[in-house]
């Protein structure tokens, strides 16, 4: 019997007091909005760590991902959604589908694993409260509809 090593990934954390003047950074965040004031919006951590955060100017409200807004809808086919499920590493999506009682339910989440084309794709469902079992599967061939990226992607019956 053999048996196979695992190796641990290290995480290494910014040490706010190294940063510097010209240092390249980014932010990757999941927020709830809680309120809209025009040029700027106020959003609550959805870990729960961090609490309430103002985010202003309209350029930087613009360059924000959305799984709830959409200026452009678009058919396409059963694969096609598929495929732009497996490749939404990083953005938040909203996707409803069909459960296996023949209901529709619609998810707000972001990607964890995806599976070949037609399979199942394992997600973080953003509207389960931190601390909470949030890890949802989406069957591939069951998808009604995707927005992603401000479109929203109906698919073709």
């Amino acid at each position: 019997m053999s048996s196979v090593a695992t190796k641990t990934v290290e995480t290494n954390k910014i040490v706010p007091s190294k940063i510097k003047a010209g240092d390249i950074m980014n932010i990757i965040h999941y927020f709830k909005v809680k309120q809209n004031n025009g040029s700027h919006i106020i959003v609550t951590d959805l870990k729960g760590k961090l609490g309430d955060m103002k985010i202003d100017g309209l350029e930087l409200i613009e360059s924000c991902g959305s799984a709830d807004q959409w200026n452009k809808e678009e058919k396409c086919t059963m694969t096609a959604a598929a495929q732009m499920l497996v490749e939404s590493y990083g953005k938040p999506f909203s996707c409803t589908f069909l459960k296996a009682d023949g209901t529709e339910r619609t998810l707000r989440g972001k990607l964890v694993t995806p599976e070949p084309l037609l399979g199942r794709s394992s997600v973080i469902d953003l509207d389960i409260p931190a601390g909470e079992h949030n890890l949802r599967l989406i069957d591939h061939r069951t998808v009604v509809s995707l927005t992603l990226d401000g479109v929203k992607y109906t698919v073709k019956k």
